[in-house]
């Protein structure tokens, strides 16, 4: 995905909510950024209150003027605008959406218009990396923009690969725990992911139940929580047990509609 970026294509992650399109995104272009004085970034998180008006101001925060009608991001950087949540705005009443209008319109010509002299604006020097939810906002986005990027579809991770993830952090965090603590660290992770399985199955989101929608974050929120423990708190392996099933309870429990 680097490699399309240095050869200004525009990449396009489109996967469910919470498998880690986000994160995805953020890691490359910290390490872009990071890497060498060619880039800078900025966040753009789109909802279904976005518009062509607030979209266009926070877009211009990184630019300055060059020459002329010329505009460009600060010193000789490459502006990256990642757009996450792209298809979220709403439509109007020509079932189009303005914010993504803009966008097309920055893609195909490189310009937008100054809204209170009315004159143009050339816009150079940035590129457009975007998220998407193929399930939410308006399923689809103008395939006049949509022709600008790549499509690269994002799965779930495999319980393998997360169960590696999680043993990593939580293995360095109570590495320093006292007695045989540690040791409940394996079972304790084949727990959760097991009981995020039984949880995904057995409560289905409907229209009543909208809010039944399980994913990775409620995973990590359950570990997150597991992280904060201290070693004067921790003492047994009961502790350590009943701390996760506390934190079971808050992340999955305290979502149900009834006992």
């Amino acid at each position: 995905m680097k490699q399309f970026i240095q050869v200004n294509w525009c990449p396009q992650l489109v996967g469910l909510a919470g498998c880690g399109k986000t994160q995805i995104i953020k890691g490359l272009l910290n390490e872009l950024t990071g890497a060498s004085d060619e880039y800078i970034q900025q966040t753009i998180n789109f909802n279904f209150y976005t518009d062509a008006n607030l979209l266009q101001m926070i877009m211009e925060q990184f630019l300055e003027k060059k020459a002329g009608k010329t505009f460009a991001p600060i010193g000789k950087y490459k502006l990256l605008y990642f757009v996450d949540d792209m298809n979220m705005p709403a439509r109007d009443p020509y079932d189009t959406q303005n914010a993504i209008a803009l966008l097309r319109q920055h893609r195909d010509y490189e310009h937008w218009y100054d809204k209170s002299k009315l004159t143009l604006k050339d816009i150079k020097s940035t590129q457009l990396v975007a998220a998407m939810n193929p399930t939410a906002g308006s399923f689809t986005i103008n395939p006049r923009l949509q022709r600008h990027f790549f499509m690269m579809a994002v799965g779930f991770p495999e319980q393998s690969s997360l169960s590696t993830i999680y043993s990593a952090y939580l293995n360095k965090h109570f590495s320093k725990f006292k007695g045989t603590i540690q040791e409940q660290i394996g079972p304790i992770i084949k727990g959760t992911l097991q009981l995020h399985a039984e949880v995904e199955r057995s409560f289905r989101k409907t229209a009543q139940n909208f809010h039944y929608e399980f994913n990775v974050r409620h995973l990590t929120n359950v570990f997150q929580g597991l992280l904060q423990a201290k070693q004067e708190a921790i003492v047994e392996p009961d502790n350590l047990v009943k701390l996760w099933v506390h934190e079971a309870e808050r992340i999955y429990g305290d979502r149900l509609v009834n006992a």
